[in-house]
């Protein structure tokens, strides 16, 4: 990533838009969903969950091994993306500026690797 892509993500406006999200998070289940649907009151626990996670926005940098290719490379690529929460056990949300969305990461061998779930930042926090 380039110094000027770094100067275009305003690291302060992170934690505000991440609780609007939060906030104003509808659960929604498509009629071809698999499964049981969450509970209401297991949507609530995840989204005070996710409140708890947040972190002080920072950049750090990430293995992208989203795909069966990537994930078999020997050499990865490498990107810095902005970490924005925290679990405390082991995953983290990232934000992708390269790829305009979150990403989840957990802590691999060579540090933080993506395992391929990305999307918006509530969907991927919950789907851990």
């Amino acid at each position: 990533m380039t110094l000027d892509m770094r100067q275009n993500v305003n690291l302060s406006q992170f934690s505000a838009e991440l609780l609007r999200k939060i906030n104003n998070y509808v659960y929604e289940v498509p009629e071809e969903a698999i499964g049981s649907p969450m509970s209401p009151k297991a949507v609530a626990d995840a989204l005070a969950e996710m409140r708890a996670a947040l972190i002080a926005p920072y950049w750090t940098t990430v293995e992208i091994r989203d795909t069966f290719d990537q994930m078999g490379a020997i050499d990865s690529l490498r990107r810095d993306c902005v970490a924005v929460a925290d679990d405390g056990k082991g995953i983290m949300l990232l934000y992708d500026p390269d790829e305009k969305s979150f990403v989840l990461a957990q802590n691999g061998t060579h540090g933080l690797q993506t395992f391929g779930v990305r999307g918006d930042a509530v969907g991927c926090f919950l789907s851990r």
